[in-house]
């Protein structure tokens, strides 16, 4: 019985056999994960953009951030009026900061919103929006003191 006990030759190639599929399942499990979208491996860029409804149009500057396709851009939104397209950013090669566009017929009462949506993945994120109502409570304050009351 002692013989068994004093011979450890069997626990090194069962050790390394482990260790093999362990490593080969750890690997396929992540190639799979790449391969059936569960990483993406694309980020949605850092941008600051500024959407401004004044003077009867509306218009889009990027201020700060990373270069982004422009055709990954959309400007999307609602209009009550039906007389503005929105659809794809309407510049090619690369949005930089200092860019800026006019949204073709809007007047400024329309919700608008950027949308950086790249082709080749299915995620979306909205980098700015403009809502005309909430623009119209942004400029408003109430007066806590009713100082300005007559009564």
């Amino acid at each position: 019985m002692s013989r068994f006990r004093d011979d450890r030759r069997g626990f090194t190639p069962m050790a390394g056999t482990g260790l093999l599929i362990g490593v080969v399942v750890l690997l396929l499990a992540v190639v799979g994960a790449a391969v059936f979208g569960f990483i993406d491996g694309v980020a949605p860029p850092e941008a600051e953009m500024e959407i401004d409804a004044g003077g009867g149009e509306v218009t889009i500057t990027y201020l700060a951030g990373e270069p982004i396709r422009a055709d990954e851009l959309y400007v999307r939104g609602d209009d009550p009026d039906d007389g503005v397209q929105f659809g794809g950013w309407p510049a090619d090669g690369l949005v930089e900061p200092g860019d800026r566009i006019t949204v073709e017929g809007a007047t400024g009462n329309e919700e608008v919103e950027v949308v950086w949506n790249p082709a080749a993945f299915d995620r979306q994120k909205t980098l700015e929006s403009y809502d005309p109502d909430e623009a119209e409570l942004e400029g408003w304050e109430e007066d806590p003191f009713n100082e300005g009351f007559d009564g």
